[in-house]
């Protein structure tokens, strides 16, 4: 059985790709069939948070010639199965078709997260339209929010399940939307509250996903707890977190 997930976002900057990649990850960990696919085809950069810079075929290539999603199928060390996007500004003038987007997919099974451009272009609309499920990342500010509604109402009027928000960087901080407010407003539930966390930064940095870079931190430990919620798996906090932190 296949399912696809997109994952989007009402706006660039949110940590949509951040959470992506930490999910793919995550779910793979924790024995699920997943495939990640890099769907931004004009700002790539799903391979570069896991360090990898050249490809030999990618998504681009699927979309502009014959040849088998399977065939640009790249393994990552950690044996997390992905499809990068190209960063060669050649194609750049390559959209996504939602039709042959679908189609791509025939041969695959388990579950498919898109990580999509953010915003609201064709793209995104050709992803929305291929998902079954529709993950939606942004921060507790206004401006992302209001960005977020937008891509709610389009994802329901496609008639496509929402899993719910995921509020990323999340200071606790008086000036932020709560989650309860982003709940009301919405009328869509927050499946997932990622703090903000410096070591996200840093695991930029060392070509790591957060999750592998610190995973006790604050920041892998709510991305562990949600990737456990999404698969129906129970989830057990770590014993001497707070020791395993400070010598992790």
């Amino acid at each position: 059985m296949r399912n696809v997930i997109g994952i989007l976002s009402g706006k660039g900057g949110v940590g949509k790709t951040t959470v992506a990649v930490n999910l793919a990850l995550l779910m793979h960990k924790l024995g699920e069939e997943v495939i990640a696919v890099d769907g931004n085809l004009k700002n790539p950069n799903f391979s570069l948070h896991l360090g990898i810079f050249e490809h030999d075929l990618t998504i681009h290539d699927v979309l502009s010639t014959e040849i088998s999603i399977l065939e640009a199928l790249h393994i990552h060390p950690s044996g997390l199965r992905f499809v990068p996007a190209s960063l060669s500004l050649g194609y750049l003038g390559l959209d996504i078709d939602s039709s042959k987007l679908k189609g791509l997919f025939k041969d695959i099974s388990g579950t498919i997260l898109i990580d999509s451009p953010p915003g609201l272009s064709k793209e995104v609309f050709s992803i929305l339209e291929t998902c079954d499920q529709v993950l939606i990342v942004t921060n507790p500010h206004l401006p992302d929010i209001t960005d977020c509604l937008k891509l709610i109402e389009i994802a329901k009027d496609l008639d496509k399940e929402i899993l719910g928000i995921v509020l990323n960087k999340v200071r606790g901080k008086s000036y932020e939307v709560s989650k309860e407010e982003v709940e009301n407003i919405s009328n869509t539930r927050v499946v997932a509250c990622i703090p903000w966390d410096e070591n996200i930064i840093k695991s930029l940095a060392q070509k790591t996903p957060v999750v592998e870079f610190k995973p006790f931190s604050k920041a892998s430990i709510a991305l562990q707890r949600f990737s456990h919620e999404l698969i129906g798996k129970e989830y057990k906090s770590p014993r001497f977190l707070k020791i395993r932190r400070i010598f992790s």
